[in-house]
């Protein structure tokens, strides 16, 4: 369970930062550390599988939920702001 959460945290920070393909080495160590975490605490096999399917689906989930809110705040910086009448810079004419 503990694993679940860290690798869904580390997934939305990794979603917030990087493009798509800094999946494939982050699934990869997540892979590792589960496998081996289920060796040291002497778990059965189909329970390491369960926990590395379980790890790296909230990996993914958390990359997914990261670019979400990379979105919504890129999506709101980058609006554009309605034009004001204070703005009359475009009804100038040019200097001859």
């Amino acid at each position: 369970m503990l694993l679940a959460i860290f690798t869904f945290l580390v997934g939305a920070a990794l979603g917030q930062r990087f493009t798509v393909l800094v999946l494939v080495p982050a699934i990869l160590v997540t892979l590792g550390v589960a496998v081996g975490l289920g060796i040291a605490l002497a778990e059965a096999p189909g329970t390491i599988v369960l926990v590395t399917v379980a790890a790296i689906a909230c990996l993914q989930v958390g990359y997914l939920l990261g670019l979400g809110v990379r979105q919504l705040i890129w999506g709101r910086a980058s609006r554009p702001r309605p034009a004001s009448f204070a703005d009359s810079s475009q009804a100038r004419r040019p200097a001859r």
